[in-house]
């Protein structure tokens, strides 16, 4: 009977079922699929022990919740909803990068005192080119040096009272105060026979951080320019460089900075002064001493730094004051209308030699206890007195105070 209620596929095809019938299986279903899940709790409480019972219930993956709402963190804030965008048509979705400009370099090429198509024709002479490298500490004055020789080379109206660092061409180097960069400029300068030269000189970064610069500039130089604080002296850092520059057999010529610094902040006599700056450069010459001897450099192929060889220059940077001691004499010697000869003049004005004003020349012994030496009566003594009168008079006496030495006073 069962048999012929299915066809040979299992289609029923026997009589209609009644409504009761179907409920009466649906409800034993149901039984079943209860007890089953039942089995399968109690298999899952068995293993789980006592971790404690949870919300077992099935969550679709979109309902599910990861993170509070932010009205469940900031409940006292007020949510504002915009229903329409407030971004203009004219800005982009996304924005593009802006890159920002940090040089501050001339619009145009500058007025100066040589033309440059002679600078280009100097370029076919090798023997009137120079390469310079200024080496030495951070604040030791190289970046205003060169300011002194780009205002000497560049026809424009300079600011005195401002500190141009010309070659400072970034704006967080004009910012910081401090050279980031190496820097070279070609210019025409002349020596002390007004032949002219060549030189591209490259102002390197003093900070120890940027000594790569340093480096990548003495691979390019002939000649170094070493500066030195009178104050501060040497340093780790410049000591460093300087290895490099004697491993190399580099000419090298010694600026020392800070003279404003002996009379403004030390307040050292005259007397006192000289004694700081020999000291400066005998302190100089034993560190060469050690960097020669660790070069292996041949006794005969060693320099020394000394005023009367003409490589040391005493410089104040802030006030724009640079010489030599045959610049020195020089000035002496136009003063006097050329009376004598400027070099034998400034043979005269360092070491151990006193001027005897009774018999009008230099000696070895003072003429008496006080009498100062050559340098100290001939060079400190009236730069210590421009500084005095520029601090002590007032304006219109300073005019006519500086007037007699040529040095004039702007607005």
């Amino acid at each position: 009977m069962e048999d012929s209620l299915y066809d040979e596929f299992g289609n029923y095809q026997g009589p209609e079922i009644d409504d009761e019938d179907e409920d009466e299986d649906e409800d034993l279903l149901n039984e079943d699929d209860e007890m089953a899940k039942g089995d399968q709790d109690g298999a899952g409480d068995a293993e789980m022990g006592d971790a404690g019972t949870g919300d077992r219930s099935i969550i679709l993956h979109e309902d599910k919740k990861y993170y509070p709402d932010a009205e469940e963190v900031y409940g006292d804030a007020e949510a504002i909803v915009q229903l329409e965008d407030t971004q203009p048509l004219t800005d982009p979705i996304i924005t593009p990068v802006q890159s920002k400009n940090f040089d501050l370099l001339e619009k145009k090429l500058p007025d100066t005192t040589f033309d440059f198509n002679f600078l280009a024709a100097m370029m076919d002479k090798p023997n009137l080119v120079r390469n310079i490298a200024f080496l030495g500490a951070m604040h030791h004055g190289k970046t205003l040096f060169m300011d002194q020789l780009v205002m000497n080379t560049h026809d424009k109206d300079w600011k005195i009272n401002k500190d141009v660092r010309y070659t400072d061409s970034r704006q967080d180097e004009q910012d910081r105060g401090i050279s980031v960069k190496a820097s070279s400029m070609s210019l025409v300068l002349q020596d002390s026979k007004d032949k002219s030269y060549l030189f591209h000189v490259m102002d390197t970064p003093g900070h120890a951080n940027f000594q790569d610069e340093v480096i990548a500039s003495l691979a390019l130089a002939d000649g170094v320019v070493l500066f030195v604080d009178v104050v501060n002296g040497l340093g780790e850092h410049a000591t460093r460089m300087l290895k490099h520059a004697l491993q190399d057999k580099m000419q090298v010529v010694l600026i020392i900075n800070g003279m404003d610094r002996l009379v403004v902040e030390l307040k050292l006599p005259p007397a006192d002064a000289y004694h700081k700056l020999r000291f400066c450069i005998e302190d100089i010459n034993e560190t060469m001493e050690k960097l020669y001897d660790g070069a292996g450099t041949e006794v005969d192929m060693r320099t020394y730094f000394s005023p009367l060889k003409g490589n040391v220059l005493f410089s104040s940077a802030q006030f724009r004051m640079f010489f030599t001691l045959e610049s020195y004499a020089a000035v002496y010697a136009e003063t006097h209308g050329f009376a004598f000869d400027h070099k034998t003049l400034a043979k005269c004005l360092w070491g151990d030699l006193y001027f005897n004003a009774d018999e009008g020349k230099f000696t070895k012994t003072p003429p008496d206890a006080d009498a100062p030496r050559s340098f100290v009566q001939f060079v400190l003594e009236p730069i210590y007195k421009i500084f005095a009168h520029a601090f002590g008079e007032e304006k219109e006496d300073l005019a006519s105070t500086l007037a007699e030495v040529g040095i004039y006073l702007h607005k």
